[in-house]
């Protein structure tokens, strides 16, 4: 049986990834019956494919994927290798969706800037898209997100965020497998391919993840805009003894404050 990793461009010229056993099944059931993502994003065409032994492989090739910029996407859709090799290199791409947070240039600035005014456990927007109230983060979560970006200092820590709902009980830290962990991250395969076979026998739900800007800001980056996948999943960024969370919109980075509480 061959496993099929895939990626499909949306009415709205979004891309979306995904993996199955069934390249021919699953295209129907995106055109016509599937919920999630590409639901209210019809018609959909499949624009890259490519055959794997085994399911881990294609998930994995899938996991990897979600998390590339546009450029890279595109690059990997024509078959331009060089330019998907710079891209990995810089880890910047091009193509960014316009429309929030650091989305409209490399310094996060423009017209359209969010200004941000942070406390230790909150955020508020003075402007743009508003701040939600209704997350919580167990204290256990925090104390390991703030752990493992000191131990890992000057190179940037990256993990995986569990839960249920609104609440964010467990953070797990795992390698940064990306060629410069000094400046960006890039969570290793092998611990998400493990959290979703943990989450489909039952386990905790994977939510989102986690990493640290070792000399920057508890926001996102330019770097972290290019990589969002737009999957509503929680984003955690740690910097100077705080956490921030956001939300990975579509178009922008939603911040979220939060409480620390026990789920």
């Amino acid at each position: 049986m061959a496993f099929h990793a895939y990626l499909l461009l949306c009415a709205d010229g979004s891309f979306y990834a995904g993996h199955t056993d069934d390249l021919e099944a699953r295209m129907a059931q995106h055109q016509h019956g599937i919920s999630g993502y590409t639901a209210k994003r019809r018609p959909v065409r499949l624009v890259w494919q490519q055959d794997f032994a085994t399911r881990d492989e294609a998930l994995s090739a899938e996991l990897r994927i979600k998390r590339w910029s546009r450029a890279k996407k595109q690059a990997l859709i024509d078959g331009d290798w060089d330019r998907l090799k710079i891209l990995a290199r810089n880890r910047q791409g091009s193509g960014v969706q316009p429309g929030g947070f650091d989305r409209l240039s490399p310094n996060g600035g423009g017209d359209n800037e969010v200004v941000v005014t942070q406390t230790p456990f909150a955020l508020s927007l003075s402007k743009g898209v508003s701040a939600t109230l209704d997350m919580t983060l167990s204290p256990a979560a925090l104390t390991a997100m703030l752990d493992a970006a000191a131990r890992t200092h000057p190179l940037e820590a990256c993990g995986l965020l569990f839960g249920h709902g609104n609440h964010i009980a467990l953070a797990q830290e795992c390698t940064n497998v990306a060629p410069d962990p000094s400046h960006h991250f890039e969570i290793d395969p092998a611990g998400l391919i493990a959290a979703h076979r943990a989450a489909r026998a039952g386990g905790p739900a994977l939510i989102g993840y986690f990493h640290s800007h070792p000399n920057g800001l508890a926001r996102p980056s330019a770097t972290d805009s290019a990589q969002a996948a737009g999957d509503g999943r929680i984003w955690a960024i740690v910097a100077q003894g705080q956490v921030s969370l956001w939300r990975d919109a579509p178009s922008v980075f939603q911040a979220l404050s939060y409480h620390v509480a026990d789920g």
